[in-house]
């Protein structure tokens, strides 16, 4: 990335003003397909006294200093990292379906050309709806967001490939997924006693492969899951077709609702999906589990997790159960990376293109 601060970028450089126009329109195509739908545009706090604990996540925290008539009061405050609390807590007070536009915060990203630590996402939530509903939303509005900027809507050239976005979307579901390129069934990998993934059930799987990946003692299941997610089940997805992963580990996914297994009727799998493009992640969904009881059970798994790992502990969001234990309605909602839709649709190779920092 060029050493020019942005608006120097945008007077020398075509492609940067380019891309920050295409942000723009996409940004304006989304509002108008949301409000159409009649959801409710709502508007997140940035600062947060708390956030959902997410172990997978470094955060941002900064001090909130105040005048008061007896000095100073200073707190802490942390960045947010998406608006899905707020949205929820909205839900809670009978707020109807809605989305958000906002800026989220997440620290120690990797260098990689797709990351940025201050990021545009958009975020809804269906009342009534479940992740396979939200499915279709999603493939509603990538085909609307396409009529709006693109003379052929259907077909948009990313780097090397060219990629048909007509719907419906191919649908994996990970068990098959790594069936299918690992010859592993993560269902033999489950604990029926501790209902967990086992570490060792998935090191011994491996072993017997003979896959090529590093298990150490300190290994975790969830380490080694994501190194053959990596190596072998993301780069043999389709580039020429959008691609829904469905059904991801329940312990993955602290906030979906689960659902049973195949072969192992325990609560193995989330409702949850992930749409892949090219090899861009472009977005996370859930089928949003509403029960407070077990929702306490996830927050305390990933205050654990979140220690075990060294990572800076933070206040957990407590009104957030709170609002599930007053009783939200059922609903699955979608997280997007809006500058990720822009480098598609733009076809650009680094979201640093955004960083104008």
């Amino acid at each position: 990335m060029s050493n020019l601060l942005f608006w120097e970028r945008f007077k020398t450089d075509p492609q940067a003003k380019a891309a920050y126009e295409l942000k723009l329109k996409i940004l304006s195509a989304i509002r108008e397909f949301f409000i159409a739908k009649g959801l409710l545009e709502v508007e997140a706090p940035i600062l947060q006294k708390a956030l959902i604990p997410e172990s997978y996540l470094e955060i941002f925290h900064t001090e909130e200093t105040r005048k008061t008539l007896e000095g100073t009061q200073v707190e802490k405050r942390y960045l947010l990292t998406s608006p899905e609390s707020f949205q929820k807590k909205l839900l809670a007070a009978g707020f109807g379906s809605n989305f958000a536009i906002t800026k989220s915060f997440r620290n120690a990203e990797p260098v990689s050309g797709k990351h940025l630590t201050e990021f545009s996402m958009l975020e809804w939530y269906e009342i009534g709806s479940n992740y396979e509903d939200v499915m279709k939303t999603t493939e509603e509005l990538f085909l609307f967001v396409a009529k709006k900027i693109k003379a052929d809507p259907t077909k948009v050239q990313f780097g090397k490939d060219t990629v048909n976005i007509s719907a419906p979307w191919k649908r994996l579901s990970m068990r098959d997924a790594f069936l299918k390129t690992t010859h592993i069934d993560l269902e033999d990998t489950w604990n029926t006693v501790t209902k967990q993934f086992s570490k060792g059930k998935l090191a011994e799987q491996i072993q017997k492969k003979d896959l090529p990946i590093n298990i150490t003692e300190e290994s975790t299941w969830e380490e080694l899951f994501n190194q053959l997610f990596l190596i072998y089940v993301e780069p043999n997805l389709d580039r020429e077709n959008p691609v829904i992963l469905y059904d991801f580990p329940s312990e993955l996914s602290p906030l979906a609702k689960a659902r049973r297994g195949i072969k192992i009727k325990d609560a193995l799998w989330a409702e949850r999906f992930e749409v892949m493009i090219a090899g861009l992640e472009l977005c996370d969904t859930y089928t949003e589990n509403i029960d407070a009881v077990k929702q306490v059970a996830a927050f305390k798994r990933e205050e654990q997790s979140i220690k075990e790992k060294g990572k800076m502990t933070y206040p957990s969001d407590e009104s957030f159960i709170k609002a599930l234990a007053a009783g939200i309605p059922e609903c699955s909602g979608n997280a997007l990376g809006i500058d990720r839709l822009v480098m598609f649709f733009g076809d650009l190779k680094d979201i640093d293109i955004f960083d104008f920092s």
